[in-house]
């Protein structure tokens, strides 16, 4: 009792509130959430696109090698009087050009689709957090009761071990009277010896399944925790109606939002083949001179020219080796096997609904009938304790009837937790998981 005893001080943190500290602190659903902040910036960034793109740019060039153009001479010939077929010119051997440079999209339909999808995956990710929230629920709600059971395991053990310490102070005294044998006294502590170990080794697991709770709410290693005691007798939740399927399970909800993810993702693929156009823009100027050090100092050829110019650019696709083709075959693929996995998924969700009705009506009738039996073995143990002292029955009678007792006890216990557990998957499947933080 030295565990239970020591956390008789520490806080007792209810069912509600062990879900609602592991849903604000807890590290997974938190890193899930970092997920709805990445689609919300990637939602951002689609609809960026739409906005204008705007560069500065600037280069220096050395021509080494100048280059020569060569252009008709018929014109200079008249001018000049003389045959002069054609006309080298070469450029000057330094260029310095710089500028501003703008674009921005008037139509592009692949854009538009983009800014749908993102919204459908910010969407999707927030279905992503919540079912990362209910799977977390859950988790905590199965430790919960874990550690419930067996700290009522440890409390019924040691009621049945300060039973047994009793029994033995009687059966001492009785020896020493001659009334029993010796024998006697060693079936009893041998009774008890195991009872103590039993007791200690579920000690140890109780402070493991506290670890485990403190690690799922993000609770220091050294944070005292303690439970609320089981609670034996169903009835918290018998307003709860079980009605099939929640048409809103998150992973349904995950498959449709997928699917629409894909169509759109098609569609876009497909308004692959349509025009753009955009506008663009240009904003430059440039020096052109034949020797470096001109560039500092005045020089006829240190001239700035000035370059202005605007307009509309169209591109239209053609061919293109039926790469949209192929990823057109490919989304209607992944149409196809998410109606499969729709279809897959909800019958998966109704077995497991019947399954869970099942399992839950049948540990409802359990956990009566282990009720019934361990009362039962409270009142043969009795019976039996008080014949002993008598000296109407024997020890071996007595604790044959003490080993039932304690098997009642373990039976009961466990038959509660299941039922508990096959309530939480009826919860879960019908949608109705809050009502665990009511």
């Amino acid at each position: 009792m030295v565990a239970l005893s020591s956390a008789a001080h520490a806080q007792t943190m209810t069912l509600r509130q062990c879900i609602e500290t592991g849903l604000e602190r807890n590290l997974g659903v938190r890193a899930v959430a970092e997920d709805v902040k990445t689609a919300d910036v990637t939602r951002s960034e689609n609809r960026s696109k739409l906005l204008p793109v705007i560069q500065a740019f600037g280069n220096f060039v050395d021509n080494v090698h100048r280059g020569t153009s060569v252009t008709d001479g018929s014109g200079i010939s008249k001018l000049l009087g003389m045959d002069v077929p054609y006309m080298k010119n070469q450029g000057l051997q330094y260029t310095v050009q710089g500028g501003l440079q703008g674009q921005m999209p008037l139509y592009d339909h692949t854009i538009y689709i983009g800014v749908k999808i993102a919204d459908r995956m910010k969407e999707l990710s927030l279905v992503s957090l919540e079912k990362a929230r209910e799977d977390l629920t859950m988790q905590i709600a199965q430790l919960y009761y874990l550690a419930q059971t067996t700290r009522e395991q440890i409390v019924l053990t040691e009621k049945n071990i300060r039973s047994l310490e009793s029994l033995d102070s009687i059966t001492h005294a009785l020896r020493d009277n001659g009334v029993v044998l010796a024998v006697d006294v060693k079936r009893v502590n041998i009774n008890l010896a195991n009872l103590r170990v039993a007791r200690d080794n579920a000690l140890a697991v109780y402070e493991q399944q506290l670890n485990l709770i403190r690690f799922t709410l993000d609770l220091a290693p050294e944070a005292p925790l303690e439970l609320e005691p089981l609670k034996t007798r169903e009835g918290r939740l018998e307003h709860v109606r079980y009605n099939g399927v929640s048409p809103m399970r998150y992973e349904l909800q995950q498959i449709a939002l997928q699917r629409q993810i894909t169509e759109q993702q098609r569609k876009q693929i497909k308004a692959g083949y349509l025009p753009t156009l955009s506008l663009v823009g240009n904003l430059s100027w440039a020096n052109f001179t034949d020797r470096f050090h001109h560039y500092f100092h005045d020089h006829e050829s240190n001239h700035w020219y000035n370059t202005t110019s605007w307009g509309l650019q169209l591109n239209v696709p053609i061919f293109d080796r039926n790469i949209k083709r192929n990823a057109i075959r490919k989304a209607n693929i992944g149409l196809d096997k998410l109606a499969l996995a729709r279809e897959m998924t909800e019958k998966q969700l109704q077995t497991q609904y019947l399954n869970g009705l099942n399992d839950w009506q049948n540990n409802r009738r359990t956990v009566e009938t282990q009720r019934e039996n361990y009362k039962l073995a409270e009142e043969v143990y009795s019976v039996a304790a008080n014949q002993y002292r008598e000296g109407v029955t024997s020890m071996s009678a007595l604790l044959q009837d003490e080993m039932s007792m304690t098997q009642s006890q373990t039976a009961f216990v466990n038959a509660v937790y299941k039922y508990l557990v096959s309530e939480l998957t009826l919860l879960k499947l019908t949608g109705q998981l809050d009502e665990l933080t009511k």
